[in-house]
């Protein structure tokens, strides 16, 4: 489960910014000012800004995860799956999932993550029955497992090589 733009979700806004939210994001989905605003994010400068704004360590923004993220989004029918993704506020979220899981659950979360404070994090996750670890990584942003896979790929190694013990 992905908690990314959890914040859209209509039960998490202010209740007057709701009609607001969800007029901007019809209107990106539905018009063709969606498309323009893509063709601004789609491209290398766009996505090294946001990735930049998502990473604390800048240095891993470099032009190859650029392209890495870009090229997928350079493909046919690219622009509708981000329009749908930045106009996602209904749904369940993913604290109301986890705790139909019939697994333990483990979640790394950067410390420095801009859009999604720890603090946060800890409050809606770490009180979960079936969150076996709420593991924090210093110095780590939004994108922990690209931003720092060398500290995020053992952890899912150790937690996937003792759940299949239990």
């Amino acid at each position: 489960l992905d908690p990314s733009l959890r914040l859209l979700h209509w039960s998490k806004q202010p209740f007057l910014q709701r009609p607001l939210t969800s007029l901007l994001q019809t209107t990106l989905r539905e018009t063709q000012l969606g498309r323009w605003f893509f063709g601004q994010v789609a491209t290398p400068k766009g996505v090294r800004s946001v990735l930049e704004q998502a990473y604390h360590d800048k240095a891993q923004v470099t032009d190859e995860l650029v392209n890495f993220i870009l090229n997928p989004g350079l493909l046919p029918g690219a622009v509708d799956v981000f329009l749908d993704f930045i106009s996602y506020s209904g749904g369940p979220l993913p604290e109301e999932l986890i705790p139909q899981l019939k697994c333990p659950v483990q979640i790394v979360w950067g410390e420095e993550d801009p859009w999604e404070p720890l603090e946060m994090g800890r409050r809606t996750f770490g009180g979960l029955k079936n969150i076996e670890k709420f593991i924090t990584l210093p110095g780590v942003g939004h994108c922990p497992m690209d931003e720092a896979p060398q500290l995020v790929n053992p952890l899912i190694h150790e937690f996937v090589s003792s759940s299949q013990n239990k």
